[in-house]
């Protein structure tokens, strides 16, 4: 027995100095890509080495584990037994929280942590958590330097507006929109979110300048999702829910708007309207024909609307062809009651309908030959009732709000024998609700085709790393209306009820609902067809721990409208780039572009960058000495980039003629329309931009704690704007010029978070981003006062009146108490304003600069999540801040809007100490003199407010169970978007949605909407 026991003994020993003696060799690589500097270790031993340029190594064992640990910051930790084996391959995984993430860049991709740009970027999955039809409404909050806007909740029209780095001209700031390298000009409201892999916002010079004249509004670039290899994976997503208003304006009832009315009519110095008894009659609601009371809001609004979508995508593939195809359908209803016979089969509700389609088909032609054919389209329905308010507003919204169309007594919606009912006034619209039901729809149709072909072509047969590129696409899109119409506005009989005579008078002359008629037609205009080509070489390869990479490409592109304008761009971009051992980084970039919006010979510019990094936790010392660090990258860039999204016309450059005059010829006197003089021509040019951004990038504790911080500096100057310093006395209309200069300034911090405590994991993900622009240089008429002048102001900005508070009758009286120049404009409990310039009168010269623009400078961002098991939760809160709400007053005048709960505050004589609004007459809306009407800051708030923009809570069923039903996953969840809002402004008073700058309540705008939304994944 001891025998053989000693027998064991030496063979382990001999084991043990085997393994000692072994030596390893292997290459490590992500993909076909071989990766350098990658950690490898014996397990349990302080033994290792790292992969050299080509990501080979060699490691002669040690210990008796047998099992190699190979880790790189930025890819997911790999063991590998080794056990009878001397040579490997070892393939990595990209860890998705790791720095050496692919980021998306123009024309191309680089690894994170050899990134010398500004770029912020999100992953589809994250953006379809929000259940919002618009993808930039899914963005709020998640990505620094990305304000959005949405102004209203009308299903296809949410009014929905964004900006890279906020605002740095008064011309259109829109951010270009790349997708799949191909510019896309529709509303990116329109891309359906399922088929979107990421989306990364370029900020820089260094990222932005290789589009030149279209890259200083900052660049949106788009990537969809493509297939991989496997089997078939097909994904069924349904969600249904529903949309309810933010916020509702509370109008008063009939009893109490009769009472303001009153009020209003003896501050004015006449009789009131109103009796005691008409008074009691509308207080007790016992004559509901003759002194009516309807709550139009509750009448005209349902509490909710439904919302539904749908989603089928495959995906799959092997080694010569890969596939994604994906379809979605997405139906919102609208917020108007449905007065509407559901027999006549029309529907007079607002909607919006979008399909959606999508094919990516990669092809492996040869080994070195890659094909990808794209083909894509969006088809979208938007209906609207066919009825039309004042101002050329076509919506019920306004109506409810207005006075003179829909005061609570207005009219009641039925006649006792049940015909609609109306009242005898001829500025009253026909009765809303038979508009509603009867005048049938306007609908407006938007089809888009996009088709890319892309071709990439290895040439490595030349030299190592070289490839060649061409890509053609085309887009078109159609647009056209269809209008169901019974031909007049009133098109079908309502009555005057006399409740004491019991007779009814007719309101117009229709006796019967007149017939249907269709008519339809196309916007030209908005139509287009638009042909892209791009071609370039790329070059990437490394030598040793040297990195050289670069790209040359054609780009051309030309549109034409359903106008017939044709829009053309051309040009050629370059980036060449080095980075020794991913420590010293370095790139060039620039961009030669013209556009046929400027005269010849000044259509081209020259648009160059460099950007710089130093990744000091590359560096041996510092990898000694702290390694809780994974990196720490300092970088810096700075370029020119352009703008040809400029004032007036796609010609600006040419003079213009226009019909105009006219002229008698012969004894008939015959007349003749003559030719005018329009605008004059101008050599004008594109606006240009200087961009200065210094950054820091901050990994720590193997990717749990990440950290950005960037700050940036813009100038843009020879933005084209029209002349305001020229008196019109000149003769004739000049053209614009290149005249504004803007600075933009700002910083943006970025944090996050991730961990676990067992089965919980969970990250936190916080943002802040500021940007204040100011003018620099514009061209506005020479003032008197130096406070008249918005020079140096922020874009936005207005003037004035300075609120002091509400004359007395005491002010009144006394002459040395400035008052509005208008003889008689003011009364005690008007507004009282600050005399400036002090002459004793209140004029346009006493306004001055309001506090704030109407465009947020500062935007916060905090994304929690957590999950356990199959749990998940996630929430986006999302925070503005330093701006202002304008609009109050055009929302709250009365007797040109409905009475609310701010004025059974207003001024009286008994009520002086605390109003929340001036005295109450009838002449105050139609006298544009009067203080009340005067803009200043008393009808101005702080918009500033935090929102509970989104939420997610889902459920992964377990594998063991889901598999018996022959599915590989089922998710459920639910989420909801505009969930909650704390806002500065009290909403209970002025009922106004914060995100709304324009400050309109929802009366004369459809409102803004929260989501509720459940939905179902089913993966099989």
């Amino acid at each position: 027995m001891k025998k053989y026991l000693l027998i064991i003994i030496g063979l382990l020993c001999i084991q043990q100095l085997f393994a000692q003696q072994r030596t390893i060799t292997g290459t490590v690589t992500e993909g076909k890509e071989k990766i350098p500097g990658v950690t490898v270790l014996e397990k349990n031993q302080n033994n290792g080495t790292t992969s050299d340029g080509e990501g080979n190594f060699k490691i002669t064992l040690k210990g008796n584990s047998q099992v190699l640990v190979v880790s790189s910051v930025g890819y997911l930790t790999k063991e590998v037994n080794v056990a009878g084996r001397s040579k490997l391959v070892i393939d990595l995984q990209p860890d998705a929280k790791g720095i050496e993430e692919v980021v998306v860049v123009g024309y191309g991709t680089q690894k994170k942590i050899t990134n010398t740009g500004a770029i912020s970027s999100i992953k589809g999955d994250d953006i379809r958590q929000t259940p919002t039809a618009s993808i930039q409404n899914a963005l709020i909050g998640r990505l620094p330097g990305f304000t959005s806007q949405q102004r209203s909740g009308r299903p296809g029209a949410d009014g929905a507006s964004f900006l890279i780095r906020g605002l740095s001209t008064p011309n259109d700031g829109a951010p270009l929109i790349i997708v799949d390298d191909v510019e896309f000009t529709q509303p990116i409201s329109e891309l359906d979110p399922d088929q979107v892999e990421s989306i990364s916002l370029l900020k820089d010079a260094a990222t932005t300048a290789i589009y030149g004249v279209r890259g200083a509004n900052g660049v949106m670039v788009i990537t969809t999702r493509r297939g991989k290899l496997g089997k078939p994976v097909v994904t069924l997503r349904s969600e249904a829910g529903f949309q309810t208003p933010t916020n509702q304006p509370h109008y008063l009832d009939a009893y109490q708007s009769a009472l303001l009315v009153n009020e209003g009519y003896v501050n004015a110095g006449q009789q009131p309207l109103y009796n005691t008894r008409d008074l009691q009659l509308f207080q007790d609601g016992t004559d509901p024909y003759g002194h009516p009371n309807v709550n139009w809001t509750k009448t005209l609004i349902r509490p909710s609307a439904s919302e539904f979508r749908e989603n089928l995508n495959i995906s799959g593939g092997v080694d010569k062809a890969r596939y994604f195809i994906s379809a979605g359908y997405l139906s919102q209803g609208g917020l108007l009651q449905n007065f509407d016979d559901p027999n006549s089969q029309v529907n007079t509700n607002y909607y919006y309908r979008r399909s959606n389609f999508r094919s990516n088909l990669d092809i492996q032609a040869t080994k070195t030959l890659a094909l990808k054919l794209d083909l894509s389209g969006a088809f979208n329905e938007v209906n609207q009732p066919n009825i039309g308010g004042r101002n050329g507003r076509n919506n019920a919204f306004y109506e409810i709000s207005d006075y003179n169309q829909l005061p609570p007594f207005a009219y009641p919606i039925y006649n006792p024998d049940g015909s609609y009912g109306a009242n005898s006034a001829t500025a009253i619209n026909n009765n809303i609700v038979g508009r509603i039901a009867l005048s049938g729809y306007n609908r407006d149709y938007y089809n888009d085709i996009t088709a890319n072909l892309k071709a990439v072509q290895k040439l490595d047969m030349l030299t190592k790393g070289l490839s060649a590129m061409i890509n053609f696409s085309y887009n078109g899109r159609y647009q056209y209306w269809r209008s169901l119409t019974r031909g007049t506005a009133s098109g079908f009989p309502s009555f005057i009820y006399n409740p004491v005579t019991d007779t009814y008078a007719p309101k117009n002359n229709t006796s019967r609902i007149e017939k249907y008629s269709l008519v339809y037609g196309t916007n030209g205009g908005n139509s287009y067809k638009r042909l892209n080509y791009l071609a370039s070489l790329n070059y990437d390869r490394t030598f040793g721990g040297n990195h050289v990479y670069g790209l040359a490409l054609l780009n051309d592109q030309n549109a034409v409208t359903g106008t017939g304008d044709p829009a053309a761009l051309r040009g050629l971009t370059g980036r060449l780039g080095y980075d020794y051992k991913r420590k010293y980084l370095i790139e060039f970039t620039a961009g030669y572009n013209g556009s046929n919006r400027f005269p010849e010979g000044s259509r081209y510019g020259f648009f160059p960058a460099v950007a710089a990094g130093w990744n000091i936790s590359e560096e041996e010392f510092f990898k000694k000495h702290i390694h809780f660090v994974d990196l720490l990258k300092f970088r810096g860039s700075y370029g020119l980039t352009g703008s040809d999204k400029v004032y007036g016309n796609t010609y600006i450059y040419l003079q213009t003629y226009a019909n105009g005059g006219s002229y008698s010829v012969g004894e008939s006197n015959n007349s003749f329309t003559g030719i005018t003089e329009g605008a004059l021509g101008n050599i004008v040019s594109w606006e240009k931009e200087k961009v200065t951004n210094v950054g820091m990038d901050l990994t720590m504790f193997k990717g749990k704690v990440t950290a950005t911080v960037e700050v940036f500096k813009r100038y843009r100057y020879d933005i084209l704007q029209p002349r305001a310093s020229v008196p019109s006395l000149i003769g004739v209309d000049l053209p614009p010029a290149n005249l504004w200069r803007v600075q933009n300034r700002g910083f943006e911090v970025d944090l996050g978070y991730n961990n676990n405590i067992g089965n919980l994991n969970y990250s936190l993900r916080g943002n802040v981003s500021y940007a204040r622009n100011k003018v620099l240089e514009r061209d506005e008429p020479r003032q008197p006062y130096p406070w008249l002048s918005l020079t140096g102001q922020p874009m936005g900005t207005i003037l004035g009146y300075t609120f002091l508070g509400y004359y007395t009758a005491a002010d009144i009286a006394d002459p040395k108490v400035a008052k509005p120049a208008a003889v008689g404009a003011a009364n005690a409990g008007d507004l009282k304003y600050l005399d400036r310039n002090g002459d004793g009168l209140i004029t346009t010269d006493d306004q001055t600069v309001l506090k704030y623009p109407n465009l947020p400078n500062t935007i916060i961002g905090f994304t929690p999540s957590f999950s356990y098991k199959g749990f998940s939760i996630t929430a986006t809160f999302q925070s503005a801040l330093n701006f202002a709400l304008r609009g109050i007053a055009e929302s709250v005048v009365p007797f040109v809007n409905n009475f609310r709960d701010i004025h059974q505050n207003a001024w009286r004589p008994d009520n002086q100490e605390n109003p929340s609004f001036p005295r109450i007459a009838t002449n105050i809306g139609a006298t544009t003199s009067h203080p009340a009407n005067y803009v200043s800051d008393y009808w101005m708030r702080r918009g500033d407010y935090l929102r509970l923009k989104t939420m997610e809570i889902g459920y992964t069923l377990p594998a063991k169970f889901v598999n018996k039903f022959k599915f590989n996953g089922v998710r459920v969840y639910a989420n909801g978007y505009n969930l909650a809002t704390w806002a500065l402004i009290d909403k209970n008073i002025y009922q106004i949605d914060p995100e709304n700058n324009s400050g309109q309540d929802g009366s004369a705008f459809y409102p803004q909407t929260k989501i509720f939304n459940f939905g179902l994944q089913l993966t099989f």
